[in-house]
């Protein structure tokens, strides 16, 4: 068999086609086998390894090409290939130094690998020329999530990413419940270039590590799909309580933080066995990440964990993440203190038992217990800082606000649809026309926790009422203030962890100044004279932001801040004089540069000769080829054309090359004196511009829901302390909104009516005006919902057991003063069984728990026996419809969707699975049935109902 490398052209037209599928397939379509020479410097190594990742952009060299032919050598020798690689590959450590293809690590394979052993469980994205790689592990994540390629080049497998698209990618990750580190060179070519170590490796650092809630994103970042929501991290701890077992009864304590908005939120609550307390906060935080302890968690919190962490509709994975060795409360205490002693100045006003430490003294232990994991935690992210404002902690659950819980707010569509699980469709899609994201957060608040406390509620309706009534230019300014403003709330904390850019402070600050001169054209006196004592709050306290925003701006160019240059973004040169330094350095060089160009005019003889810049090298000598000028031969070609050549000299290389390290020198002095400037900010005065941002969410809730109290047929609720619901012509909040979209007959609407009152009930609890003629509601502390049928069996539970767990929870937890609405109770087994439940249910609330309850049932012995026995207390309404009789027998039933007095003669059943398309001859069969059992039940009861007065007669005998 002839070699096919025998003779020099056999050579060269292997070579090109080598060539060519290497340009075809870029990669994708065969595992390359690629040399990197190992030169001692890593420069040369950065550059062999872009160059070929690059491979369809430069020319295949020599070494690939030699090792190619081996490839294609005699059987023979390919066995003998195989048997080598395969022994390097086994014998890493039998051969020192050499990897799975069996030839040596490189320099920046030995550090890449060093970063994987030294963060494990971190997907890296190591910076290296102008791609991110991902290597071994995270390759394979990467290639999976990503959807790019992975393939094995040299002793890696390995995955890349263009530098731009990074952050694009990095979401995605996250996203997926990702840790992500990134990997940054920390050394410049200018400043290697003149360092003792520039023949040496050049110094990468793990710069950003992140998740999913601990990613800050940018201020006005596109990808914010969702205006209401931003990713929390929630902490966890549990005990065991009132000397019950660690499974059925625990004190559970978490801590819940968002990064991007720097809202805290703490609480600790009692759970039983079906963990439905627990369930409800998962509900309502939805948290992106979970911060858990590696043991001491019972086997019941960790199982309702993993399911929830595993059920979310938005398709994004919820990270669990798990801290060892918990601590205990004086370890814990003794931490928190710390830093907050570390981070606030030393016997500052705030630091006393007045201000930080007070409130930290004040939490629950466990509270303090999750507070110090956390802080832990976030600190490694480095933006631990968002607990500094420690005055804006915030209770979960209080005395002043009632809690929906998670059945709940599934039930009535209070957040999320039952269809698709998004917005549209729900209570919060009706009430939100916010016009900020910050707004909008709150105002999911207010939904989710209505307030109980009368007085606060009173001030909400109040002031409500006062915008649509009112005509002060002081509501118009208001309005027009919240136009257009960015996410304050997130700015704040992006100035507070140093992260916000110049762009994003000339956007932040101009906001700021706006927001602080919104009243500037009314006379001082006269801005606190509303009737509302909210809307006076909010305006009297915006003007305080006026003077310390003018001196920020005045401080800074807005021009250079929009441009991003930091090294001139000051108005004061003395402020930062080092910068001023730096600069007249390179002012310095670039004169020096501009006399060696008039030199270099009078060598070459062309008096108008510039300097030209060609892909970012600058100070570029160029000559025309056709003139043949004579050149000194100590200058260095830099680059060629067909009709150019482009030279450096001696000198120019040394002053572009100081001129390089004087610029980087400025660009790190720039960023120094930045960062100073965002801490000085945050230490001044990020309580005021908090406190300002807070009150401008409120302004903002007050507003959309005076847009909604605006719409016609809806009116001011009548709260009382009454125990009555007296609802006028009340109408489904988002049915209402929906009518213009939906088709098709309805049935009797019964739950849509129970649902209406409980919504209505909401609203009015939120401060909100309702959608009714009128409407009169005592003060509910809590709305209990059991509606739907569903099973879970990803945790265990039938049909009937989740509507027995729903069913308990309402009778442990209902009180006099509570609205619970119960559908089709006991419609999960047999006939016997529901009824003997529903009635036994609604007996115990009726008797004992004494609430307003709504009762849903299709068990028409059981409505018409509890009215009789409690005639006080019980009254049995039905959704009206009229009936109208074929010639053929069939009956056209017409719904007419109102509350009438009485129970229902029929369910009508038959007619609503005519509806639906079901065969004739079926609904006939299905006709005959229904009679027969009508008969036959109506028989039973009355055989029932004179047993039961007989022995009734005979006891009082």
């Amino acid at each position: 068999m002839r070699d096919p490398f025998r003779d020099e052209d056999d050579k060269k037209k292997r070579h090109e086609e080598f060539k060519r599928v290497v340009l075809a397939g870029n990669g994708s379509g065969f595992a390359r086998q690629e040399h990197y020479q190992d030169k001692g410097t890593q420069s040369s190594e950065d550059e062999s390894l872009q160059d070929q990742d690059d491979a369809h952009e430069s020319d295949v060299s020599d070494e690939a090409f030699k090792n190619l032919k081996e490839l294609f050598s005699h059987k023979s020798n390919k066995v003998k290939r195989k048997a080598r690689l395969t022994s390097s590959a086994q014998g890493e450590g039998t051969t020192k130094g050499l990897g799975p293809s069996g030839q040596p690590y490189t320099p920046a394979e030995l550090q890449s690998l060093k970063f994987i052993k030294d963060n494990p469980g971190v997907v890296l994205m190591i910076e290296l020329g102008y791609k991110y790689y991902f290597y071994e592990e995270g390759a394979s994540i990467a290639s999976r999530e990503l959807g790019i390629v992975a393939y094995r080049r040299r002793n890696l497998l390995t995955a890349s990413i263009p530098v731009h698209r990074r952050d694009v990618h990095l979401k995605k990750l996250l996203s997926q419940g990702h840790k992500v580190g990134i990997v940054e060179q920390t050394e410049t070519a200018a400043l290697k270039k003149v360092s003792e170590t520039r023949n040496t490796l050049f110094e990468r650092k793990l710069t950003h590590l992140y998740t999913a809630t601990t990613y800050v994103d940018e201020l006005e970042s596109v990808d914010d799909l969702d205006k209401r929501a931003a990713p929390p991290l929630v902490c966890f701890t549990e005990v065991p309580t009132n000397g019950g077992t660690f499974e059925d009864h625990v004190l559970i304590s978490m801590i819940t933080i968002t990064p991007s908005t720097g809202d805290v939120v703490w609480d600790e609550f009692d759970d039983i066995v079906m963990r439905s307390e627990l369930e409800t906060r998962l509900v309502h935080t939805r948290p992106a990440e979970l911060l858990l302890p590696e043991q001491g968690l019972s086997k019941l919190t960790e199982k309702v964990l993993r399911h929830f962490a595993g059920s979310i509709q938005s398709g994004q994975k919820i990270r669990i993440e798990r801290y060892k060795n918990a601590m205990g409360f004086s370890a814990a205490f003794d931490f928190v203190t710390k830093f907050y002693s570390d981070k606030t100045e030393a016997n500052s006003q705030d630091f006393s038992m007045d201000g930080i430490l007070g409130i930290i003294a004040s939490l629950p232990q466990q509270v303090v217990v999750a507070l110090a994991h956390t802080i832990n935690y976030l600190s490694s992210f480095h933006i631990a800082d968002a607990f500094l404002g420690a005055r804006f902690f915030t209770k979960f659950a209080n005395r002043t606000h009632m809690l929906l819980n998670a059945t709940t707010l599934e039930n009535l569509e209070v957040y999320q649809n039952q269809t698709d699980y998004t917005a549209k469709g729900s209570l919060i899609w009706v009430l939100d026309r916010t016009n900020t994201k910050f707004g909008a957060r709150l105002l999911k608040s207010w939904i989710g926790q209505p307030l109980t406390d009368k007085r606060m509620l009173q001030d909400r309706i109040d002031a409500i009422e006062e915008i649509i009534t009112s005509s002060s230019e002081k509501l118009v300014s208001l309005r027009q203030v919240l136009k257009k403003l960015p996410d304050l709330a997130k700015g704040l904390c992006r100035i507070q962890y140093g992260k916000c850019s110049p762009q994003e402070l000339a956007i932040l600050l101009p906001a700021l100044n706006r927001v602080g001169m919104a009243f500037d054209g009314f006379e001082e006196g006269t801005l606190g004279d509303f009737r509302s004592r909210l809307l006076n709050e909010i305006v009297l306290s915006l003007p305080k932001l006026k003077f310390p925003i003018r001196e920020y701006l005045s401080a800074i160019s807005l021009k250079n801040a929009v441009e991003g240059k930091k090294e001139f973004l000051w108005t004061n040169t003395q402020r930062f004089p080092k910068l001023t330094d730096f600069a007249l350095m390179i002012q310095t060089v670039e004169t020096e540069l501009d006399e060696e160009l008039k030199r270099i005019r009078k060598i070459l003889r062309m008096p108008s000769l510039q300097w030209t810049s060609v892909s970012g090298i600058e100070f570029l000598v160029e000559l025309k080829k056709s003139e043949n000028r004579d050149v000194p031969v100590s200058w260095d070609l830099m680059s060629s054309t067909k009709h150019y050549r482009r030279y450096h000299n001696p000198e120019v290389k040394r002053l572009t090359q100081e001129r390089a390290i004087y610029q980087e020198l400025l660009a790190a002095e720039a960023d120094k004196a930045y960062s100073t400037f965002l801490a000085e900010i945050a230490q001044s005065h990020y309580s005021l511009l908090r406190d300002a941002t807070n009150k401008l969410a409120v302004a903002d809730c007050l507003l959309s829901l005076a847009h909604i109290a605006l719409q016609d047929g809806y009116v001011r609720p009548e709260l009382t302390d009454e125990d009555v619901l007296d609802i006028t012509d009340g109408r489904h909040p988002m049915v209402e909104a929906l009518s213009v979209i939906i088709t098709g007959p309805n049935m009797g609407g019964k739950s849509s009516a129970v649902r209406m009152v409980a919504l209505i009930a909401i609203m009015a609890q939120i401060g909100s005006y309702v959608p009714a003629g009128a409407a009169r509601i005592g003060m509910c502390d809590g709305i209990i919902t059991r509606m739907g049928a569903s099973d879970e069996l990803a945790r265990g539970r039938s049909t009937f057991m989740v509507e027995m767990t729903e069913t308990n929870e309402i009778l442990k937890t209902a009180t006099s003063k509570s609205l619970v609405i119960l559908d089709e109770l006991g419609r999960g087994t047999s006939t016997a069984d529901g009824m003997a439940i529903a009635d036994a249910v609604l007996q115990h609330l009726v008797e004992n728990i004494k609430c307003k309850t709504l009762f849903i049932t299709h068990y028409p012995l059981v409505a018409i026996d509890l009215e009789r026995r409690f005639p006080d207390d019980v009254q049995n309404l039905h959704m009206g419809y009229t009936t109208d009789s074929r010639i053929d027998g069939r009956r056209d039933v017409t719904f007419l969707y109102r509350l009438t007095e009485g129970s229902a003669e029929e369910s009508f059943g038959v007619e609503c699975a005519r509806l639906a398309g079901i065969p004739e001859h079926i609904l006939g069969v299905a006709t005959e049935r229904a009679n027969a059992c009508r008969t036959a039940i109506e028989s039973r009861s009355k055989l029932n109902r004179c047993a039961i007065d007989a022995t009734g007669y005979l006891r009082t005998s």
